[in-house]
This record gives C-alpha cells, structure tokens and sequence, in this order.
C-alpha cells in the first residue's frame, strides 16, 4: 500500500508540467450488481456506495485528461445460501440455512484517462478509461435472523486489482456519469475457504459467493477546473 500511495503522489507531482490546466473535485459512486446464480439454492446481491476525491490534469488542446482518484467504498452484500452437503460423521445430510449479508470496507486508489468533447470548465462530454487498485480494511458476516456473526480474515484477497469503462458529463461545475467496473480476482479468498471442513459453524456458507462480477454505477459530482487556452 505505501508503494501505491508514493506512486501516486510521484504522477500527481509531474503531470502538472506536461498539462495547461487542472481541476480538483469530489463524487458519490452508487453502485450495484445482481448476478444471476447458477442454482436456486444460491442467492446474493450486490450495493456500494463510494465516497471519492480527484484531482484531474487536462492536456494542453484540453481534449484529453489524466484524473488521480481516492476514495473509501462501503458494501453491502446480501446472501443466501440452501445448498446441502455430506455432515462431517460421513452418513447424514445437512444443509445451509444462511440469510446474511456482509459489510465490506475498502480504500480505493485509481487512474482514468479522460477523452473530452468541449472546452474544460464549461461543457464537457467524456469517455472514460482507467484502473483501480482496492485495499479491504474490514469485512464481517452478519445474519439478519440467527444472529451469528464473524469477521473475515482468511476468507479474504485483501489486495486486488480493477478496470473501469465509463462516460460522464461535467456541467461547469457539475458532473452526472455511468460507468461499468469489474474487479480482475475475487475478493473472497475460495481456496481457504474451500480448504474447510463442510459445517454449519464455520465460513464454508461463504463457497456459493462470487465478490468481483461487474459493477454498474451512477455517479454524481462537484468539481472546480482551470483551463487555459
């Protein structure tokens, strides 16, 4: 994480050279996925919510920027989980009876570049292209009938990388966008989680779960951009 924090101040400290003018800003990701599971007895859903500040530099013709994003993302997964499987004595069947949903925090780190239709500070159209990187802080199971709750700790790949495809439209000082976003691995950890003995006491509910199918967001923004041509 140190390592990505000094690369990204190292961009924000020369691209400013290479531009003619800058920009600096806030937006609100709202952001949901409802993948279709392959059986009934699986079910999950997907809502976030991301809180994010940028600073962006616009080349020299002003069609073309370079945006540095942070920001702090809060999930909400919702789950289900029916599916029966071989209890440990080897003879008798159990079955899940999971209704919960997990909390999942993260630091979020990302690059877009920006390809733009108008005159920065003004009217702007853009086409969007760029990655993020995702540190998870916190996750824990909670149930919203039997009350049992844990944290994730194995069950989780804490570091992962993302793409992200998108448009906006800025508004002088306001910007209203979509974009898709897709993380390259799961946030669940499967091989720990598969290296589990089947039980109703342990995290193996979790192995109907997949926590990087593609996001589709709403955004909505407030940004100030200098611009001289």
């Amino acid at each position: 994480m140190k390592r990505i924090l000094q690369l990204v101040c190292l961009i924000a400290i020369s691209v400013p050279s290479l531009g003619q003018g800058s920009g600096v800003g806030y937006i609100l990701d709202i952001g949901w996925s409802n993948k279709s599971q392959s059986t009934p007895v699986y079910y999950q859903s997907i809502r976030t919510i991301t809180h994010n500040g940028f600073i962006r530099f616009h080349n020299g013709k002003g069609n073309n920027a370079l945006q540095l994003m942070a920001g702090y993302r809060m999930d909400t997964i919702s789950f289900q989980n029916f599916s029966q499987f071989l209890g440990p004595d080897g003879t008798s069947m159990m079955q899940y009876n999971s209704n919960a949903f997990i909390r999942r925090d993260a630091w979020k780190f990302g690059v877009i570049n920006q390809f733009q239709f108008g005159r920065p500070g003004r009217i702007i159209f853009s086409l969007n292209t760029g990655m993020f990187y995702e540190r998870t802080i916190r996750a824990t199971r909670y149930g919203y009938e039997d009350g049992w709750n844990y944290k994730l700790n194995m069950e989780i790949n804490r570091d992962n990388l993302g793409i992200i495809l998108g448009s906006e439209i800025r508004f002088a000082w306001f910007t209203l966008g979509f974009k898709y976003e897709k993380l390259l691995r799961d946030v669940l950890n499967h091989d720990y989680i598969l290296s589990q003995d089947l039980n109703l006491e342990n995290s193996t509910e979790l192995r109907g779960l997949k926590l990087n199918p593609g996001m589709a967001y709403l955004y909505l923004g407030v940004n100030i951009d200098f611009f001289d041509n």
